[in-house]
């Protein structure tokens, strides 16, 4: 994997290890043309969502309150959103695929949002920094409805069985307290930014009661997951949005985070994937409708050249799952998807031989970048991560065929009918 973005004392240090980092467009695309994109967005800086937060402070200081209503994009997070689409535009004419400036086509560009305000106004917010003025058309079901490209297990489109999921989950992962076991640490960051540690500690507090499980509802039909992984992933959460937010520091965690815990709180919310996203099991079918789009807008010739997704974090992690990928962004922990970051896909074909290669790769703002938004223009480019393959025969960028991404999407897609 490399990260890539042109700074001039990380590039030195990097390419002192033998990284290859920040090759010119020119270089990297050489006797290629590419041909579309498609990007899956997770939406941007949000308030917290309803029953998010599943601990309070040791000492009952509150919670800092919010000006929107709860699970809906701020201001400040509609901005973050807005400089992704500008960085978008400014990327994709570089390569050719677009003008710098003007409306693209309407059969060009595709923006598809799921049916939250969050996911809505993100990508609106997109749309408008991509193409500013253009009242670019941004596509939905009826909000608060299920969209199967998005939750394809609510919205039955796709097989799927409480028992036998909770049954693969824990063959795959060996339980919720495996999955804990090695973080310890990051547990006790929790406790400490939560005001553990003195005379009458909430049992919570203690490492004694850092014990879940997963299991089925009495009604056969849910996944019940209890224990440290369900309190600490959604309430970690909600201190990370403050800081991206740009939220005064005794507002994100009562003053007792810094960068190292921030990265710690934020394996614990990439751990509630481990149960709903990453698994086999659960990947194939979250993913399941999305996978069967993706290799649609890959192969038809009439596709969009531009196609955004925006959706939620575990959609990212399920298609990233399908395809075998791994990604650690800069200020979170490993496969934590950034908040306004997008997994991305390109079709390149080879002139010399008509050959298609794809690359795929993960963009987004860090978590300081996010909060500071120093750039109002667009300038500051966000973080660019290239995800190789596993398993596949890359071309000489280290880009792997189409014909074999469109395999892996097909079969995730055939185990969840």
């Amino acid at each position: 994997m490399r990260l890539r973005r042109c700074l001039p004392v990380v590039s030195i240090l990097l390419a002192m290890a033998g990284i290859p980092l920040c090759a010119t467009a020119a270089q990297a695309t050489e006797g290629m043309q590419l041909e579309r994109v498609v990007l899956l967005y997770r939406h941007g800086v949000r308030t917290p969502l309803p029953g998010e937060i599943q601990l309070d402070e040791a000492r009952g200081k509150p919670w800092p309150t919010w000006s929107q209503p709860p699970s809906e994009l701020t201001p400040h997070g509609t901005t973050g959103a807005r400089l992704m689409g500008v960085y978008d535009r400014r990327r994709l004419a570089d390569s050719g695929l677009f003008p710098a400036r003007g409306c693209p086509g309407k059969d060009q560009l595709w923006f598809w949002a799921n049916t939250d305000q969050r996911t809505i106004a993100s990508a609106g917010a997109l749309a408008e920094g991509f193409a500013p003025g253009c009242a670019i058309a941004v596509g939905h079901l009826p909000q608060g409805s299920e969209d199967p490209l998005f939750h394809p297990i609510e919205a039955g489109a796709t097989a799927w069985n409480a028992a036998d999921a909770v049954a693969s989950i824990q063959s795959a992962t060996n339980g919720p307290d495996a999955l804990t076991a090695p973080h310890a640490d990051a547990l006790t960051t929790m406790a400490t930014v939560m005001g553990c540690g003195r005379d009458n500690d909430p049992d919570w507090c203690s490492p004694a009661h850092w014990r879940g499980s997963l299991s089925l509802s009495p009604d056969k039909q849910h996944m019940v997951l209890s224990g440290p992984i369900a309190t600490t992933s959604g309430t970690a959460e909600a201190i990370l949005m403050a800081y991206a937010e740009g939220r005064s520091m005794q507002d994100v965690g009562w003053g007792r985070t810094d960068a190292s815990r921030r990265e710690q709180l934020s394996q614990l919310h990439a751990l509630l994937f481990e149960i709903y996203a990453r698994p086999d099991y659960m990947a194939d079918r979250v993913a399941s409708v999305m996978s069967r789009r993706i290799i649609d807008l890959l192969q038809d010739a009439k596709a969009p050249r531009l196609s955004v997704m925006v959706g939620s974090d575990n959609n990212i992690v399920a298609l990233a799952s399908v395809l075998g990928l791994h990604f650690k962004m800069p200020g979170y922990a490993k496969d934590d998807p950034p908040i306004g970051g997008a997994l991305g896909i390109e079709v390149w074909r080879e002139r010399s031989s008509n050959r298609r290669q794809v690359r795929v790769f993960y963009q987004a703002q860090s978590l300081d970048q996010l909060r500071r938004l120093q750039a109002k223009d667009g300038s500051v480019e966000p973080f660019t991560l290239d995800l190789p393959l596993d398993g596949c025969t890359a071309d000489r960028h280290g880009w792997c065929p189409l014909e074999n991404v469109v395999s892996r999407l097909r079969r995730a897609s055939a185990r969840a009918r």
